[in-house]
């Protein structure tokens, strides 16, 4: 009998661990900060992903035969273009009034003119391309799989693939080095069973490529067909145990205990014949080109890893440091996750709506994604990844509303440094830049092509009136203008800033001189609102509000600088010049500011809200009427739209909808901004990894709600401009208690932590300043708050305006 009772006890004491193991793993899994899955991606898209900011890598397929994609910033494609902007400048003064006697219809008048003169045919931009693919076929036959996953961890930037089967436990694991710039994977299993083939793809007609392969190296020289250049690849293994051998460019392991695999990928630019292109970056005379340039990389490339320690744990440690510092600078805290990522978008997809853990995970998963892409460039279309060769609108910099997107949130999280890639890339344009104005348009100063990936010549217009597309090279200025208004570093401001604001206004100078009207106001008779490419109308909303911002900024900068004092009068002319915004009969704020234009609400790009939501013109107080007017044009656009089941624009793009969410923030729309979160998961745009398809049902693949989500979220919690502070402005219902960390605002100003329980009636800010200011706190009536706490001190909400020292 005590035989049996002693049993007993073991089988209760094996049975309690076996629950405490689950428990410990399902908690585990619970409180990883990243996405799983447990279903082996069959198509690039569903991949996992990491990044360093120069090199991207997508983990997708089954165990016994997978696929790693791996991607580099600066890899487009050449078609072999003749890079040529077309020289109208002799025909502009014609052109210029012909388009002002035309009035309203002046840019429809102007872009035929210049399409019959030019005789231009659209060019495409060069498409961004993956690098290689890397191929894994595990040897054996070990039965069924079981416990696959699949994991990216958002804190680390590591990957990791794991599964049981009879032979016992298996892992893929894998990450890009911040600091040694080398993708880093390791293959364990049991002991001596870890073997397979590996092998590296790269197969396109535009490309020619030498590879080769020894028993530790996969290496590969590839030049594009049509010059430019090319980019070199290497692989090199260190195995444990077992033997490698090498074949037909393949790798063979055999009977390993683990194998460590490094991998890089380093672009070499080579000049075009002057016959071929006027393109700066592959100018003859560009000084990369001048005293010679490396045409093949390897040798550097294998020097540099010999140098490296080739231990999986020392190269992630580094790694992990500095990608998580990122990462880690701030929190949001919307309520305790129950359930893992794949379990959280099923019943998203189920119930049509997203719950405070989702949005969450979704903010964070945004802020790891931004950081992965972002570093020697701006994230492009598809972040840093992309395993076709032929991606959606190539896969470019598209510059009317798309870059803008992409750097969206790096600011307000609280990643001032990952724009220098954004600012350099802007900054390489600028001789390209000179080019468009003086060739297409007659003008000085600086003007960009709508799209851009290799250049940012004035290429991409034909049919499609690109050309008309002005104002995209103001808006990408106003990132540089508000990295000061975040910062305050007036070095920058004075060196980098002012610089290219005086030459973009250079070019509206030239371009509006002598279009005033009878009330000594410009015509914008080059215009477009983008992309409402059948409505070419003269003074788009859109062109008078960047001119504006670029003007305004200009001013301001200077005036803080005290600098150009023979120039500022001339700037605030030019500003008192600027056509009205107008109002139309129903009280909505018009596209276009001209009598007798059309509406159109059912389009994906929201361009004529730009005063309201990006240059934040105006608010409530300082201007009612056009914050109203704007209020009614909004609620257009959400029923035109957003809420537009029948024809949709694009089937509902992200672009669009998360434009929506942009507004709907600055507006106090909670309710939308939630609506359109919602829709991100309820209509399954958000794959595994958490990046996001174009259209609903997973179609497609971009960027721009990845770079922007974080933003919304984070102004729909605190907003600050020009002195006032808006606390838990757009709150939506759902999140009624939370808390946000170290978010940064604009006015020097850093969120230490924003507490607040809407049941409770409770709010605290803990925030501070980098100067001495005065800032005015607002916060919403529909909250019914009556106190708030700032910095430990309590203020009461009343009829007053409650003024706050800093």
């Amino acid at each position: 009998m005590m035989k049996e009772k002693k049993t007993t006890g073991l089988k209760q004491l094996v049975l309690l661990a076996l629950v405490l193991f689950i428990q410990i793993g399902s908690f585990a899994q619970k409180n990883f900060n990243g996405t799983i899955t447990n279903q082996p991606a069959t198509r690039w898209e569903e991949a996992m992903v990491t990044g360093n900011g120069v090199m991207g890598a997508m983990m997708y397929g089954d165990p016994y035969q997978e696929t790693i994609v791996i991607n580099h910033c600066e890899l487009f494609l050449t078609l072999g273009t003749k890079e040529f902007v077309k020289d109208l400048s002799a025909s502009m003064p014609e052109i210029k009034k012909a388009a002002l006697q035309a009035g309203k219809n002046g840019p429809s008048v102007a872009h035929q003119m210049m399409l019959e003169t030019a005789n231009q045919k659209i060019s495409w931009t060069d498409p961004f391309h993956p690098a290689f693919t890397f191929h894994i076929e595990q040897f054996g036959d070990y039965g069924e799989v079981k416990n696959y996953q699949l994991t990216e961890n958002f804190e680390t930037g590591e990957l990791k693939a794991s599964w049981d089967n009879e032979a016992g436990h298996w892992e893929r694991k894998m990450f890009i080095s911040r600091p040694d710039n080398v993708v880093v994977m390791e293959l364990t299993g049991p002991k001596g069973k870890v073997d397979g083939n590996f092998s590296m793809k790269m197969e396109h007609e535009l490309i020619d490529v030498e590879m080769t392969a020894t028993d530790t190296e996969i290496k590969a020289h590839a030049t594009y067909v049509k010059g430019k250049g090319g980019y070199d690849n290497l692989v090199r293994f260190i195995p444990t145990g077992g033997n490698v051998t090498a074949k037909n460019n393949e790798i063979k392991v055999n009977a390993a205990d683990k194998v460590l695999i490094v991998m890089q990928v380093e672009p070499w630019r080579a000049p075009l014949p002057e016959s071929q292109s006027e393109v700066w970056a592959f100018s003859p005379k560009h000084p990369d080109f001048v005293n010679g340039y490396p045409e093949n990389k390897l040798a550097d490339m294998e020097a540099y890893l010999d140098e490296l320690a080739m231990d999986y744990k020392r190269l992630l440690k580094p790694h992990a440091k500095a990608h998580g510092e990122l990462f880690s600078r701030v929190k949001l805290n919307l309520g305790e996750t129950q359930s893992t990522s794949q379990e959280m978008l099923n019943s998203a997809a189920e119930n049509g709506t997203i719950t405070p853990a989702l949005t969450q995970k979704l903010y964070d998963a945004c802020r790891y994604l931004i950081i992965c892409s972002t570093g020697k460039n701006p994230a492009n279309l598809q972040g840093i990844w992309t395993g076709t060769w032929k991606p959606e609108w190539s896969g470019d910099y598209t510059l009317d509303s798309n870059i803008q997107l992409e750097i969206q949130s790096i600011m307000s999280c609280n990643m001032p440094e990952l724009m220098e890639g954004y600012f350099k890339l802007i900054e390489s344009w600028l001789v390209d830049s000179r080019l468009n104005a003086q060739k297409l348009f007659g003008c000085r100063g600086i003007v960009s092509n709508p799209r851009a990936s290799n250049t940012n010549l004035f290429l991409h217009w034909g049919r499609w009136p690109g050309e008309q597309s002005i104002g995209t090279m103001g808006w990408m200025l106003h990132f540089f203008y508000d990295y000061y208004r975040f910062t305050g570093d007036k070095d920058f401001l004075k060196e980098r800033v002012v610089p290219l604001l005086k030459e973009n206004a250079l070019f509206y100078e030239d371009l509006l001189k002598g279009t005033e009207d009878e009330n000594g106001k410009y015509t914008f008779w080059i215009s477009y609102s983008p992309e409402q490419d059948h409505l070419l109308y003269a003074n788009s909303t859109f062109d008078i509000s960047v001119l504006k911002s670029v003007l305004s900024n200009l001013v301001e900068s200077c005036e803080l600088l005290n600098i150009e004092n023979n120039n500022l009068p001339k700037w605030k002319a030019m500003l008192k010049k600027l056509p009205d915004y107008q109002i139309n009969e129903k009280g909505e704020l018009q596209e276009w500011a001209y009598e007798g234009t059309t509406e159109n609400y059912n389009q994906r790009h929201h361009s004529h809200l730009l005063p309201l939501y990006q240059f934040c013109e105006f608010d409530k107080e300082s201007d009612p009427v056009l914050w109203a007017a704007s209020e009614k044009a909004f609620e257009g656009k959400k029923k035109g739209f957003l809420n537009n089941w029948k024809n949709p624009d694009s089937n509902h793009i992200t672009h669009g909808i998360i434009n929506q969410a942009q507004c709907a923030a600055r507006l106090g729309r909670a309710d939308v901004v939630h609506e359109v979160l919602s829709r991100l998961v309820a209509k399954k745009y958000v794959f595994p990894s958490f990046m996001i398809s174009y259209w609903p049902d997973n179609k497609g693949y971009g960027f721009d709600p990845v770079g922007t989500i974080p933003d919304v979220i984070n102004n729909s919690l605190i907003f600050a401009w020009d002195g006032k502070l808006d606390v838990l402005p757009a709150l939506p219902k759902e999140w009624e208690k939370g808390s946000l960390e170290n978010v940064l605002l604009r006015g020097q100003m850093q969120v230490e932590e924003l507490v607040w329980d809407v049941n409770k009636g409770k709010v605290s800010l803990n925030i501070k300043s980098e100067i001495k200011q005065e800032i005015e706190v607002r916060l919403p009536e529909c909250l019914n708050f009556n106190n708030i706490e700032i910095n430990g001190k309590q203020y009461t909400l009343g009829s007053e305006k409650l003024i706050v020292k800093l």
